[in-house]
Parts: structure tokens; sequence; C-alpha cells
């Protein structure tokens, strides 16, 4: 296999990049200035070393030298602690964050259950359930599913609340999930922030 075939390869485990695009992108680099190709380098280099995952919310983040492990979000102590946020991914953390509509916790999931069932260890419910049984005593009241809108995204949000059900009925916790401001097969980290606003404020 070439050389040329193994970066393809790399590439083509991009979420959402199939395999002509991801050669595009072999071929780009080849033809980009060396400066740049070298900057790319040290650059995903140190990322790879300097941004850690939040030991709150699973979210990624650059470290501040404080040798810390919780995100700006996490330790900031004038959030919200009566509302937890539970997102996919960290790109959907991002788009609620900048649309100034939540001002409390966030967990991000890291995806959602595929229909057929399969795959439910790679979504975080265990430390979900922990965040819960722990932020239930410091003042939690409501968790607000903001899954997307889409076959997978329901189902998630069901299969959760029903996992999630002891804690919250012990807790005397809410469950909520946003308002179909979000059109039907909409991914929440590309609608506009007037949508995201929209979804938050009429959840139910």
């Amino acid at each position: 296999m070439s050389l040329i075939d193994r970066l393809s390869q790399q590439f083509v485990r991009f979420p959402g990049i199939g395999a002509r695009q991801a050669r595009r992108f072999v071929y780009f680099l080849l033809s980009a200035d060396k400066s740049f190709v070298d900057e790319l380098i040290r650059n995903i280099k140190k990322a790879h070393d300097e941004v850690l995952q939040c030991a709150v919310c699973f979210r990624y983040f650059e470290t501040q030298n404080n040798g810390g492990f919780l995100c700006t979000l996490c330790s900031d102590k004038n959030r919200d602690a009566s509302v937890l946020l539970v997102v996919e991914k960290d790109a959907d953390l991002d788009a609620v964050q900048k649309s100034g509509a939540h001002s409390g916790g966030y967990f991000v999931l890291n995806g959602r259950l595929p229909l057929s069932g399969e795959g439910k260890s790679f979504v975080r419910l265990p430390e979900l359930q922990e965040r819960l049984r722990k932020e239930a005593h410091n003042g939690l009241k409501e968790v607000v599913f903001a899954l997307s809108a889409n076959p997978e995204g329901d189902y998630t949000v069901l299969e959760l609340k029903k996992a999630l059900a002891p804690i919250a009925q012990e807790n005397n916790l809410v469950f909520s999930t946003l308002g179909r401001g979000l059109s039907t097969g909409t991914e929440l980290e590309y609608s506009d922030e007037d949508t995201i606003k929209s979804a938050l404020q009429n959840r139910h």
C-alpha cells in the first residue's frame, strides 16, 4: 500500500469523511507550503499533549497549566447548579454555549444509542448516573436531554430516562427534553443560535 493510500485511510476515519474527500485532503497537503504542513503537525501534537478531558462534564478543554482536571465551565461557581444539560458531543455543547441560552452544567454523553441496541457501552451512562447522584445533593433539580431530533436521539432519551428513573425518583429530579424548535432529523451541532434558544425555552 502506498503512503498516499495509507494517509487517505487515516483521513477516512474522521467523522463524515468519505474516501474521495480523504484523498483530496492528502493531495492538498502534498501541494501545500512546507511551513503550513509543519505548523499543522505542531498544532496536532500540541493539542494531543495539552488538551484534556474534564473530569466532570467530559468535554475537551485546553489546560491552563494549573494542574487541574476541571474545565472553565465546571469550575465556575456562578453557574446554575439546578439544571444539567446532557448533550451528545463537544460540538453540541459549543453550539449551546454560544447561544447563551443555558447557564447551568453540562454533561457530554459521547454519542447516541443505535436503534439496534448495540454499542451501549460507548455511552457514558454509569458516569451520568454517578453525576446525578452527586449533583442531587448540591441543588440539582432538572436534567435536560439536549439530543439531536432524530430517531436515534429520541431512542437514546427514552433509554436514558428508563435507566435514570430510580435516581430521579429518589432525588425528586425532573427530566425534560428540548422543544421541537428543532426540525426532525436536525443535528444540534448545526442548529443556529435562535433555534437552540427556542428549543431550550420550550423544553418539556
